[in-house]
């Protein structure tokens, strides 16, 4: 009996968290992974054997927007995807100083292609899911506060962040304001 109680304690928690992720998917255990759609999820940093994996669950394209120069990336990133028959695009991006040129010309590749399978990534998932939303909500016409809520999921965007979501959104004229956006 008491057995019994103690395995209810431990699995109790599992059966009502909010974000609850299958831990035998092979994908949930990159960093800060998550799933948009079939075609387009965003994470952090990779490592070396996750790269067959995303192959292998039939990943097409790579796209990197920090820098190879940070303690943990992988430097020959590009050529281990290529190597898996996988497409890899490089487009880094200051985390200070966002450019609106670097979300087009991410947005225009996603455009060129949007059914192929494709993981956004950075250091923490923070600029991939920022890019991911104005993505998801300027081109694939998400709806802005379903877009805000997974985004709130991964990060809160600070102040250059929010600013650049901003920009972004006024640009292509979304208001970044609905209720239940809260940006503070």
């Amino acid at each position: 009996m008491k057995i019994l109680f103690y395995a209810c304690l431990l699995i109790t928690p599992l059966l009502f968290a909010k974000d609850f992720q299958d831990i035998s998917n092979p994908l949930n255990n990159i960093f800060n992974y998550y799933e948009y759609t079939n075609y387009f999820s965003s994470s952090g940093q990779l490592t070396p054997k996750q790269i067959p994996i995303l192959r292998d669950n039939e990943f097409e394209r790579i796209i990197y927007i920090a820098f190879l120069d940070k303690k943990n990336a992988i430097s020959d990133e590009d050529r281990l995807v290529i190597d898996h028959g996988m497409q890899f695009i490089y487009i880094p991006v200051e985390w200070n100083s966002p450019r609106k040129k670097d979300f087009y010309l991410f947005t225009n590749i996603m455009l060129n292609q949007p059914k192929m399978r494709t993981l956004l990534h950075c250091q923490a998932n923070y600029r991939a899911s920022v890019f991911s939303f104005l993505h998801r909500v300027i081109n694939e016409n998400i709806n802005i506060l379903e877009a805000k809520l997974t985004l709130n999921k991964i990060w809160k965007p600070n102040r250059v962040w929010k600013d650049f979501i901003f920009d972004i959104l006024n640009e292509n004229n979304i208001s970044p304001f609905c209720k239940g956006c809260n940006w503070d």
